[in-house]
């Protein structure tokens, strides 16, 4: 008789092991050029393996993006409440959120370049919002986290919110990022010295605080 409890861990171990590997590769390489085949004799599993537990390439890729993002999250709220948590001023959150980005380009360059490659596939395969739903899940959770800050900003008059809250942290938001990837891609650093882009992402992060807050950090 088999033991159900014992397929179920394998069966975990095994998805889990596929999502590591599908991000270690997809982080080194465009992910069109990536295959699953590659992926699954990494892993020492059966092509047709693979499939089985995601169905298609699009559903693997978008289960690993929901997992390093989740995993972030994580990290995160840790770091979230070693600052303060909601003690913060809504102008120090901002900060907070901003050094979040240039923890990731420090300590997380994978991250950025799997999340910079998978914003090319996603638009290259045509994926539906419906396909991305357990991805924007997990994403959704930190544009609460921003929500609340806009909010907290109403009230305690630290941030200058001279824009709706629609456009103000996309903004932001989107300018770190982008910076970020390029960085850890190495697309963009100074030909005269080493590559650690840190000071630049500090600088981008001054000039944000001194454009949207009231008060000094």
């Amino acid at each position: 008789m088999r033991n159900l409890e014992k397929d179920e861990i394998e069966m975990a171990e095994r998805r889990a092991r596929m999502l590591t590997v599908g991000f270690r590769i997809f982080s080194q390489k465009t992910i069109e050029l990536a295959t699953m085949k590659e992926i699954a004799k990494t892993c020492g599993l059966g092509y047709k393996t693979m499939f089985r537990y995601f169905g298609t390439k699009t559903a693997f890729v978008i289960a690993i993006g929901a997992k390093v993002w989740k995993e972030y999250a994580v990290k995160v709220e840790k770091m979230y409440r070693a600052r303060g948590g909601d003690a913060m001023t809504a102008a120090e959150e901002l900060a907070f959120f901003l050094d979040c980005f240039i923890d990731l380009y420090q300590n997380h360059k994978d991250i950025l370049r799997f999340i910079r490659n998978f914003e090319t596939y996603i638009r290259h395969e045509n994926v539906s919002k419906e396909e991305l739903g357990v991805y924007n899940e997990v994403v959704d959770g930190f544009a609460r986290k921003f929500h609340a800050v806009y909010q907290k900003a109403e009230q305690d008059g630290t941030l200058k919110l001279g824009l709706p809250e629609t456009e103000f942290f996309p903004a932001i938001m989107y300018i770190m990022l982008s910076a970020a990837e390029k960085f850890a891609e190495g697309l963009v650093y100074p030909p005269e010295r080493e590559k650690d882009m840190t000071g630049e992402l500090e600088l981008l992060k001054a000039m944000i605080l001194r454009m949207y807050t009231n008060d000094k950090i």
